[in-house]
């Protein structure tokens, strides 16, 4: 993954950093569920992609009961069960995720025509994914953003970000914010 230069610390923040104790963001209104490490959303997760991170037995086995919980279910199970991580295995989970997921999207952006992510300067590439690491599928979750960033519209996807229409108005700030620097 070293050809990319995504500012994962920048992303750890605006996620809160790595999660020891899972939580469920903004249940009444998002399609999120139990979350744990830096994003990590176990109500998006099927065991078999838990799998394919090859992670611990162990761990596999503690994460197990909330995949593909979202909202009140996610509330739910992780009321009857709390969810209690190390910080080791919560950078365990973050090392093991980061790779996949930005190959997957590196390939979504080169597949619709937006070329190489590599070549993209860190700000954009961290700036996509982020939107990504919270959105996941930008194609469907984000079409305008998404459009905006494969067309190199960088100003269209600069305004996007400043009136996104979404619940996390300071987070797209601080993205267009860092976009606003590869830009000028």
């Amino acid at each position: 993954m070293s050809h990319y230069s995504i500012y994962f610390s920048f992303i750890a923040n605006l996620e809160g950093g790595p999660a020891t104790k899972g939580y469920v963001p903004d249940a009444g209104n998002s399609r999120s569920g139990v979350t744990i490490a830096t994003g990590f959303d176990l109500g998006q997760r099927k065991l078999a992609d838990l799998q394919a991170l090859d992670l611990p037995d162990t761990l596999l086995e503690r994460l197990r009961p909330y995949l593909g919980l979202t909202g009140q279910a996610a509330v739910t199970q992780l009321a009857t069960q709390p969810l209690n991580i190390t910080a080791a295995e919560a950078e365990q989970i973050d090392e093991a995720y980061k790779e996949p997921f930005i190959n997957r999207l590196a390939a979504s952006y080169a597949k619709s025509g937006g070329g190489d992510f590599a070549q993209l300067p860190a700000q954009m590439q961290t700036v996509i994914a982020s939107v990504a690491f919270q959105y996941g599928d930008l194609a469907s979750r984000t079409p305008n953003f998404w459009k905006q960033v494969v067309a190199h519209d960088w100003s269209a996807a600069h305004s996007n970000l400043l009136n996104f229409g979404d619940r996390y108005t300071s987070r797209r700030r601080q993205e267009a914010e860092l976009l606003s620097q590869a830009m000028s």
